[in-house]
């Protein structure tokens, strides 16, 4: 009996815990959500209902735990935030533990910053996640950024954005180097068509690390599965920026082991600049770059000093580059020569196509116009391009990877799949692609194709195939769940949008030959590209 009453005390008091520490939502609307910003603790979730907020969201001293983070969600395009002149669209000051998800950020072509950590005395922003957000129309000046951090930030997880026509698409760390941006997760995101950086992460200063108790010793700033892309309409001259730049670290004191883990990501094109640029620790591996610009006096990969700091330890190993740049295609400048850099197992069609690396195994190189002997489809169309390997090119011995191995994922490829160390470039097999890979989300496999439109087909986990696509595209979402899909193009415009509930296929003959984004709006909240030929 007595056990019984202690068993029943025990429920009782989980019952009590249970309702005291559930989370709570709150719904708010564009005339009444600020009144609750300044209400939020640890737990909360603040719903933002579909429509236009014509007022900035001002998050200043909101803190959640670990274990209990605050949460600000939409729905997704239907939640709207519009830039105006006056301030930024998110303003952060002193906020921990915060994920911000589900926005559309208009900048209605204001000059202001759609999220930005601001960078006042003694400010800081750690744990903060960034995913979901749609950041259109912040072009109108370079200096106009998508995701930027001013202050000390720390532990950011940036995923799953679009970013398109921004001035530039995130600029993380403050310029002079006294606020840096450590220990990041960057995944997924698509950035397209900025005028400057698609990203820039700035460079550490000896001694401004332990500034915050929060921020570690050393740090690992992960950059993995992104879309990079820029077109004519960048800025050039002395204005003309890379896709991707990444800054050094002290040499001495917290902050001299940090390291960028760069991999999976797609850069496509640049007519002013070089697609990657870095300096510091960089390990660069499982990438595929793609120029079709021929920009004089600029490589394709470009590892040189930037502010003091030389190259330090670097490794570039499994990459594809197909660059027209005729200044080359992997380029090591002035490194440190107290470390090591390697340069392991890349196929480089370019002129010059890699240069000052000493230790060097197993590159395949060729001249740009070349690739063809290569690859399934060596196309300046991105409509059919296709850098897999042909039946029995680009393999050979098995390549040393012992040092390689403290890296993440080192033993994957550009698609995911297991590779055995035998091929070279960014894929590991030959003969038939499985999926061209462009994805925010999970990888797409293929279908056959029938002539029915928007008809139900099975359930499996969202993807879309065949991608690329000429008549239809199958979008498998789950069964008996309303999801609202919208199909955009790469300027943001929206092309098409339906809601079902059960996996359809669209017809997409009428499309324009590109590459399309499609976002769903369900419990699943994913972002896919394909691409119409």
């Amino acid at each position: 009996m007595k056990k019984s009453y202690a068993l029943l005390i025990l429920a009782c008091i989980y019952m009590v815990i249970s309702v005291v520490c559930k989370a709570n939502t709150i719904t708010a609307n564009p005339g009444n959500y600020k009144t609750f910003l300044t209400q939020l603790v640890a737990s909360d979730t603040l719903l933002l209902v579909a429509g236009t907020y014509t007022n900035n969201l001002t998050l200043k001293n909101i803190n959640g735990t670990a274990t209990q983070p605050i949460v600000i969600t939409g729905s997704g395009n239907a939640t709207v935030f519009q830039g105006q002149s006056c301030c930024n669209t998110i303003s952060i000051t002193q906020c921990s533990y915060l994920v911000i998800r589900n926005l559309k950020l208009d900048g209605m072509h204001e000059f202001v910053d759609a999220v930005k950590a601001e960078g006042t005395t003694a400010n800081w922003a750690h744990h903060i996640t960034l995913e979901q957000l749609n950041i259109v129309n912040y072009d109108a000046d370079q200096q106009s950024v998508g995701i930027s951090t001013k202050c000390s930030t720390w532990d950011w997880i940036i995923r799953k954005n679009i970013i398109i026509k921004a001035g530039t698409g995130m600029y993380l760390g403050n310029s002079d180097g006294t606020k840096p941006f450590v220990n990041g997760l960057i995944e997924n995101n698509f950035i397209a068509n900025t005028i400057g950086y698609n990203i820039e992460i700035k460079h550490q200063l000896d001694g401004v690390r332990n500034e915050f108790a929060g921020t570690a010793v050393n740090g690992k700033t992960i950059i993995r599965h992104n879309v990079f892309t820029k077109d004519t309409s960048s800025s050039t001259g002395g204005s003309a920026r890379p896709n991707l730049l990444v800054g050094g670290f002290p040499l001495k004191g917290w902050g001299a082991q940090d390291s960028y883990e760069i991999y999976g990501n797609f850069f496509y094109n640049n007519p002013v600049e070089a697609l990657f640029q870095g300096t510091g620790n960089i390990m660069l591996y499982q990438n595929i770059f793609v120029n079709h610009f021929n920009t004089s006096g600029f490589r394709a990969v470009y590892i040189t000093p930037q502010n003091g700091v030389s190259p330090q330890n670097v490794q570039v190993f499994h990459n594809t580059v197909w660059t027209a740049n005729s200044s080359g295609g992997i380029r090591l400048y002035n490194p440190n020569t107290s470390f090591k850099q390697y340069c392991y197992a890349n196929v480089v069609c370019s002129a010059s196509p890699i240069t000052n690396f000493t230790d060097t195994l197993n590159n395949i190189t060729d001249s740009y116009s070349n690739a063809g002997n290569y690859f399934l489809s060596a196309t300046a169309d991105i409509n059919t391009l296709n850098l897999y390997p042909q039946n029995g090119k680009l393999k050979g011995s098995v390549t040393q990877s012992t040092v390689f191995q403290n890296n993440s994922n080192w033993n994957k490829d550009f698609n995911g799949d297991v590779s055995d160390w035998t091929y070279r470039g960014a894929y590991s097999g030959c003969c038939v692609n499985n999926g061209w890979k462009l994805q925010l989300d999970t990888m797409p496999t293929h279908s056959t194709t029938t002539t029915m439109v928007e008809q139900p087909i099975h359930n499996y986990e969202y993807m879309i195939s065949p991608n690329p696509a000429t008549e239809y595209v199958y979008i498998s979402v789950p069964q008996n769940q309303t999801t609202n899909i919208k199909i955009m193009n790469t300027l943001g415009m929206l092309i098409r949008e339906i809601t079902v509930t059960h996996p359809v296929q669209v017809n997409v003959s009428a499309f324009a030959s590109g590459m399309y984004v499609v976002i769903l709006n369900n419990s699943l909240h994913q972002t896919q590209l394909f691409i119409k030929q």
